[in-house]
């Protein structure tokens, strides 16, 4: 259960983070245009693949407990 729980969660995030990068990009290219798009994808980069592991240690931690319940 736990797991549908992690799985539909990360649905809803995966969804509703394509909104707010839809919403940041056009913030972004009013204030900055093109001039720094090298370094903002590089950032965005490095915070995907943070997110990446930590989701990842979650998961892992919560797969788990659910083992060693069993």
């Amino acid at each position: 259960m736990k797991l549908t729980k992690i799985l539909i969660s990360e649905l809803v995030v995966l969804i509703a983070s394509v909104f707010v990068f839809r919403s940041l990009w056009m913030i972004l290219d009013k204030h900055f245009g093109d001039a720094h798009l090298e370094i903002m994808f590089t950032i965005g980069l490095i915070l995907t693949a943070l997110g990446f592991v930590i989701l990842h240690f979650c998961i892992k931690c919560e797969i788990n407990k659910i083992t060693t319940n069993k």
